[in-house]
């Protein structure tokens, strides 16, 4: 929240107030390389001389300010209401945890294994050598079934047990009691077990602007970083290396704000591996979490932001859903767009998203002038995922999707009626199609008029589109190669998609760039004036080398 009594003060007196944070030398520093009306105030942790929290060397910030943030844990939370910068140095980050030291016993009866321990409030998170432990809501796990509380804590998942799913827990709220069970039947005792007892960001950006946060590392917090009502902020080189609900959340409004080069991981305690080939098994993760847990865990959520914000070039890997942008209260037709403007021209871009046990990207709610281009998804369990864009339009361009499995790029809830272009685009690897379209049969046929497949290449053996998936397609394509035979309509409708070739062998390297001389060179539409003579993104005049575009998401040389 904003400190309503920060009040810009001058220099020397701020000065004097976060003296025993400074060293002499800092300040002189300070005095002659700042701004008249900034100053630069050093924090140490509190094993440290001078020690001082972050959030009271925030209080007394004044607009401007840059906070060095020095090595070492720091045991708080931080509202940020007023403009200024907060610089980690490598080592410095905010902990939400705390260690958890309770009276356990073994739960004895039909639960071996399992210990529990009275406790008066229900923790965010628990955690077991500082990796998060899967957690059961006790309000969706009461049916009886493979999915009840005890029944999971007994015996696991229906299909891996405790293969892939290694611990889990629950808290009773009638008897104010938690119910554990560890890796091997481990007693909940030592150090290893850990607690994170608030659910607030580890650091919050809220109505204010020109927030610059970078650097820090962030640990075991409920949420990473969350920005509401604020414009024209940085998140920049963050770490967040375990979180229990989302990494980064832009909403209520946030407007002109960037996340740039993070590395966000959930760290959980079970492994999430996307395999070739689908394993039920180890899908049984994601089936928990939103059978009986607390449904997603995802990267980096866009929901009812503000205009023009920008994801860029982060890392994202072992989440849920990497990037998602949408609004889940708006997933059918049936229900009313809150607001169109929401997300209204943001910008995702050249990110890495790896290992996701659900969708890569997800795109949802009005989608106005949305530019998604040259991510790299890999080994994503969705891949490029539509959910609902209602207006358009939207702009999807030069992204790699490898390994993915089992889709790809897909249609999911409802029909779409954004105005869409999905262009040089490179599926590599994996068994499915280059595009998936599902259906719920208690839904309309699906229709998609707007949409636009251009210059996108598969290089699996299934092609672009399985027929029986497509019960009312009636998008456009042109352009598109693919290794396999499947294509969105039948042979002997060449006028349904010009230009496209399927069952072409294409020689490439492992991340899906052909080699010289293939058939993917110089075969595209010419994309620098298909707006009605305007170009699309990223296919301005002069874009390719030779004749016309390659194929898919590489102009080779």
């Amino acid at each position: 929240m904003c400190d309503p009594f920060a009040m810009p003060d001058p220099l020397v007196t701020r000065l004097l107030l976060v003296l025993p944070a400074l060293t002499a030398a800092i300040v002189a520093m300070g005095l002659s390389s700042l701004p008249a009306n900034a100053a630069e105030i050093r924090v140490s942790p509190s094993d440290k001389p001078h020690a001082q929290p972050i959030s009271d060397a925030i209080k007394l910030a004044a607009p401007g300010d840059v906070l060095i943030v020095e090595p070492g844990a720091y045991r708080e939370s931080l509202d940020i209401g007023k403009p200024l910068t907060l610089r980690g140095l490598p080592g410095a980050t905010l902990e939400g945890s705390e260690p958890l030291a309770l009276a356990w016993e073994p739960a004895g009866g039909d639960l071996p294994g399992v210990y529990t321990a009275e406790s008066g409030s229900k923790p965010v998170g628990l955690l077991w050598d500082r990796k998060f432990i899967a957690e059961i809501r006790f309000d969706k796990a009461q049916k009886e079934g493979d999915w009840q509380w005890q029944t999971l804590l007994a015996k696991g998942t229906p299909l891996s047990h405790f293969d892939e799913i290694l611990a889990l827990w629950v808290y009773h709220p009638r008897e104010k009691r938690l119910y554990l069970r560890l890796p091997d039947r481990a007693k909940p005792e030592g150090s290893r077990l850990s607690w994170v007892p608030s659910r607030n960001p580890l650091v919050r950006i809220s109505e204010t602007e020109n927030v610059t946060v970078e650097g820090l590392t962030l640990a075991h917090g409920g949420y990473g970083v969350w920005l509401d009502q604020a414009r024209d902020c940085v998140v920049r080189n963050v770490t967040i290396t375990s979180f229990e609900d989302t990494g980064i959340v832009l909403t209520a409004g946030a407007t002109r704000c960037t996340i740039q080069g993070c590395d966000i991981t959930r760290g959980s305690l079970e492994e999430w591996r996307p395999p070739l080939e689908h394993s039920r098994g180890n899908y049984e993760i994601w089936q928990l979490h939103k059978s009986a847990g607390y449904s997603d865990r995802n990267g980096i959520v866009l929901l009812r932001a503000g205009a023009d914000n920008r994801v860029l070039e982060n890392h994202l890997h072992r989440v849920f859903d990497g990037i998602a942008l949408g609004d889940y209260k708006a997933e059918s037709l049936d229900i009313p767009l809150p607001d169109p403007a929401h997300c209204q021209g943001a910008e995702i871009a050249r990110n890495l998203i790896e290992n996701t046990r659900d969708s890569g990207i997800e795109l949802g709610a009005g989608s106005v002038d949305v530019k998604v281009h040259h991510n790299t998804l890999r080994q994503t369990h969705g891949g490029l995922r539509f959910k609902l864009p209602r207006l358009g339009p939207l702009y999807i361009h030069h992204n790699r999707l490898i390994d993915g499995s089992p889709f790809n790029v897909w249609f999911s809830m409802d029909a779409s009626p954004a105005e869409a272009y999905v262009y040089h685009n490179t599926v590599v690897g994996g068994h499915r199609e280059f595009l998936e379209v599902s259906r719920d049969s208690r839904r309309r046929d699906f229709v998609a008029p707007k949409w636009h497949f251009l210059n996108n290449l598969t290089l699996n053996d299934r092609g672009f589109c399985e027929p029986s998936e497509k019960p009312a397609l009636d998008f456009t394509t042109s352009h598109n190669i693919s290794g396999g035979k499947e294509r969105p309509w039948p042979e002997g409708t060449p006028d349904r998609d010009t230009g496209s070739r399927y069952g072409v062998e294409i020689s490439h390297d492992a991340n899906g760039k052909p080699a010289p001389g293939s058939p993917a060179i110089d075969a595209g539409l010419d994309l620098s004036t298909y707006l009605d003579g305007k170009p699309l993104p990223g296919c301005e005049p002069g874009y390719f080398l030779g004749k016309a575009p390659d194929v898919g998401a590489d102009e080779v040389e």
